[in-house]
């Protein structure tokens, strides 16, 4: 877990050659820029010129079907055309799809009156045509109120399971009827069903063109990249500073490329300048960790960036987070079932960097969850028959899945939750290392390991103090009573060690003001025993939620069970259940697990050992490299 070391660089070379220096600096590609401009000059960022291009790729590459890429290169003005057409090929299969769906509606309207065409004004004498629809309550009920004096004026057009459709000819809208009359589309139905073909065939026609456009995906992937380059390059001759023929860059470069940026400016004839960030800087944070490892850091970032003086969290991300999804998750079929996923998109999260990395972490997380469900038991809400392998290796007690002793799972949660809180400050403790400051954190190391003694020995269940007596000898009431004055003294104290050591004023101050404001700042440091206690039950969520999820599970198989006695198609039903009931489940456990997961690292862990946020090093390079 490493934040990589940065220096401070400065480039100045002539004026003339700024663009070719920028290019060569970008295909470095080493080099995090500052904006050296003047306050009052022109806005360093640049528009996206090309969002049409971009658009259009994003279009293209939700086609179902692509064809295989060209053997010849498009110039750019033929790309810029095929982008155009892919665009219009959108618009018009919008246009077309929002046509063929008010359509649709207008057939199945008309579809009960038939095929007709609507007479003018002037062929019915000044009359018009009202079409009802009328449910068959409707009916009854008018009938019973006016017997057939209302319906003998119209036509009954045709009848469902549901309505009746009255047609009137008359002057005015029928008086008294519960429901006012239908506007129809003057086209005839025949037209309307016509139209409806037509727009399907339209549309397949632009299908058509757009699946032959996807073979230039390539090509137009490379071209937008190509545009981002001159786009970042444009962005970086804004933040130059230039004096006459004279133009400066300043940036921060990681330590260890400082030998080929002194290469690169004694090859371009230019002045070099680097060093160390002092106190008042604020470089930004580039992240370094094991491939293995590194894709926990997307995790890390997905919150906040740490600030360049504070500690990489990845490694406790990485192993942390797979635990605490694993435990929610709480199943073994569920984790094979997400490995078996993973395997089907491991080509696919390949191609990239990003995935590449992701695909690593979720291959963690899974072997975790498989392992952590085979120790509570549980494959898709069954345990393994009794006196198998798969049973001995279950922790029990009392005989059963430890899952199914909740006062266990809550004790095992909540000493989770408080030694993920003692390893926070530990870290804190080792960062303020030489500073009084640090015996603060370290107070709450000793504090919260206080409470949990004191817990342990008080909690009646589950009872710890019988089996420390058979482990160690002694007698359990003389184990709890030492214990409970042990954790006592501890937590005195640890918060003793917060309220003497939570200020960062001189500890020998001769100031009475420094005196009066540390002791103030010790106040409010042991206001944090309230957030120390609330953050360390926060992790009965991971007994909580895992607890849901496997009585889903067993739910989802009793209803599975009894739907399969059914007679005929009771099997059927059954398997039907227990597909759609543990698919759900498996979402809902996914999602409470990456959210809660995430939750009690970013929010509780990072809220005690890491309050500094950094910017993330944005490196000037050349994309299209890669």
């Amino acid at each position: 877990m490493a934040i990589v070391p940065l220096q401070s660089v400065t480039l100045i070379g002539e004026l003339k050659r700024r663009d070719a220096i920028v290019l060569e600096l970008q295909r470095l590609g080493c080099v995090h820029l500052v904006d050296l401009a003047a306050p009052n000059g022109s806005k360093n960022t640049t528009s996206d010129r090309h969002g049409d291009l971009k658009a259009a790729i994003a279009y293209l590459e939700q086609t179902p079907e692509k064809r295989p890429a060209p053997s010849n290169t498009a110039t750019n003005r033929e790309l810029k055309r095929i982008a155009a057409e892919a665009l219009e090929i959108q618009s018009e299969s919008r246009t077309l799809a929002e046509e063929q769906e008010e359509v649709a509606e207008k057939v199945d309207q008309t579809l009960p009156w038939g095929n007709f065409h609507q007479p003018t004004a002037d062929e019915l004498a000044g009359r018009h045509l009202y079409f009802y629809r009328l449910t068959h309550q409707q009916v009854a009920r008018i009938k019973r109120r006016d017997g057939d004096r209302i319906f003998a004026q119209g036509n009954r057009i045709h009848s469902d399971r549901r309505n009746e459709y009255w047609l009137f000819i008359a002057e005015a809208p029928i008086a008294d009827m519960p429901v006012e009359p239908e506007e129809l589309d003057p086209r005839p139905l025949e037209e309307l069903q016509a139209r409806l073909l037509e727009i399907s065939e339209q549309r397949e026609q632009l299908q058509l063109r757009r699946i032959a456009l996807t073979r230039w995906l390539d090509q137009l992937r490379s071209k937008y990249v190509a545009i981002q380059d001159e786009n970042e390059r444009i962005v970086a001759r804004g933040r130059s500073l230039v004096e006459g023929p004279i133009f400066a860059l300043q940036g921060w470069a990681p330590k260890r490329r400082i030998g080929e940026l002194e290469t690169f400016a004694r090859r371009n004839t230019l002045a070099f300048e680097s060093h160390a960030p002092c106190s008042s800087d604020d470089p930004p944070t580039l992240l370094s960790n094991p491939a293995p490892i590194a894709g926990a850091e997307g995790a890390v970032t997905f919150f906040m960036t740490p600030g360049y003086r504070t500690w990489d969290p990845t490694w406790v991300m990485f192993f942390s987070f797979s635990a605490f999804f694993a435990m929610i998750l709480a199943d073994a079929g569920y984790g094979l079932v997400l490995g078996a996923i993973l395997a089907v998109a491991a080509k696919k999260l390949g191609r990239s960097e990003s995935g590449r990395r992701f695909r690593q972490l979720a291959t963690f997380m899974v072997f975790v969850s498989m392992g952590y469900g085979i120790l509570i038991g549980s494959y898709f809400g069954f345990s393994p028959p009794s006196g198998t392998l798969l049973d001995r290796v279950v922790i029990k007690s009392g005989g059963v899945s430890i899952m199914q002793d909740r006062e266990a799972m809550m004790f095992i949660a909540a000493t989770i939750g408080v030694f993920h809180l003692i390893l926070a400050n530990v870290i804190v403790t080792w960062r303020w290392f030489g500073s009084s400051h640090a015996l603060s954190s370290a107070g709450w190391v000793v504090a919260l390991l206080g409470g949990w003694v004191i817990a342990v020995a008080m909690l009646p269940k589950p009872d710890m103090m019988s089996p420390i007596a058979n482990w160690f000898g002694g007698e359990a009431v003389a184990w709890k009573t030492g214990l409970t004055n042990g954790g006592a003294w501890m937590l005195g104290i640890g918060l003793g060690m917060v309220f003497l050591f939570s200020s960062t004023r001189p500890l020998l101050s001769k100031s009475p003001r420094d005196w009066l404001m540390r002791i103030a700042d010790g106040f409010m440091g042991l206001t944090n025993v309230t957030k120390a206690f609330g953050d360390a039950l926060s992790y009965l969520r991971l007994f909580a939620l895992g607890l849901a999820s496997a009585q889903l599970a067993i739910v989802f198989n009793g209803l599975a069970e009894d739907a399969s006695q059914m007679q005929g198609v009771g099997v059927l039903l059954g398997l039907l259940i227990f597909l759609i009931g543990h698919t759900l489940n498996l979402v809902l456990a996914v999602v409470g697990g990456v959210v809660h997961g995430l939750r009690l690292n970013c929010i509780e862990f990072f809220g005690w050992s890491l309050t500094d946020e950094g910017q993330p090093f944005e490196a000037f390079e050349m994309k299209a490299d890669k």
